[in-house]
C-alpha cells in the first residue's frame, strides 16, 4: 500500500464510512465515497481507482451488477473489487467470484482488517 492510491467506497452505512476514513486517513491514501453502485461504476470510469469497495446491497446498482459492468471495462476489469457484506455464504461467494468480485470483508469489519485487506491487494 503507497500514499495517494485510491479508494473507492460506495456504501451509505455510516459505521463502516467511518472506519474506512479512518484508514484511509493514517495511511495517506485517497478516498472517493459514493451513495451507489450507479455512481461508484461511473466514477470508476472517470478516475480509475486503485481499489473499489462495494457494499452487497448498495442502491441503485447492487454490487453484483456494478461488478458485472466493472470486469468488462477494458478500463475498470484490473481494479480490485471488494464486496463488502454482512455474511457471505459459499454459494453467495461463488455468485460474485463467477461476475468477478476479488474478495470480501465481513461487516463490520475492524481498521485492522480492512488495513490487511488493503495490503493485500494493493501493490
Amino acid at each position: 500500500m503507497k500514499p495517494d492510491q485510491t479508494i473507492l467506497l460506495a456504501d451509505d452505512h455510516p459505521d463502516t464510512i467511518d472506519t474506512v476514513r479512518k484508514v484511509a486517513e493514517w495511511n495517506k491514501l485517497q478516498l472517493i465515497e459514493v451513495a451507489d453502485g450507479q455512481e461508484a461504476f461511473d466514477i470508476a470510469i472517470e478516475s480509475t481507482p486503485s481499489i473499489i469497495l462495494i457494499h452487497r446491497k448498495v442502491p441503485v446498482l447492487d454490487a453484483l451488477s456494478a461488478t458485472v459492468l466493472l470486469k468488462q471495462d477494458q478500463r475498470t476489469k484490473s481494479i480490485p473489487v471488494i464486496v463488502l457484506c454482512h455474511d457471505a455464504s459459499i454459494p453467495e461467494r461463488e455468485k460474485f467470484q463467477d461476475a468477478g468480485c476479488d474478495d470480501f470483508l465481513i461487516t463490520p469489519f475492524t481498521t485492522e482488517q480492512l488495513k490487511e485487506k488493503l495490503e493485500a491487494w494493493l501493490p
